[in-house]
């Protein structure tokens, strides 16, 4: 009966194996909900996290690839919206 169990490692291994990308697609759009000043309050927030990167000497500590993405499906929400912002300077 032991055999018949599967490790974990066997299906963690398994499930690497299935598809990587399906678990971590991130969703094409979920701003709509929000509020002009929310959207914007997002997108504020990811320009404080560049400055501040910037500010310990441009290696971009703080702010990564996923950061840049949602940084960007937030500009394309804001410009739909026709609101003003200042854009995030990398």
């Amino acid at each position: 009966m032991m055999d018949d169990k599967k490790s974990i490692e066997d299906i963690l291994s398994g499930l690497r194996r299935e598809s990587p990308a399906k678990a971590v697609q991130a969703p094409v759009r979920n701003f709509e909900h929000l509020s002009d000043e929310a959207v914007l309050r997002l997108y504020d927030g990811i320009r404080r996290q560049v400055d501040a990167d910037k500010a310990l000497g441009d290696k971009y500590r703080l702010v990564g690839a996923a950061a840049r993405e949602r940084a960007e499906r937030l500009r394309e929400e804001i410009l739909e919206r026709g609101l003003k912002f200042t854009p995030i300077v990398w």
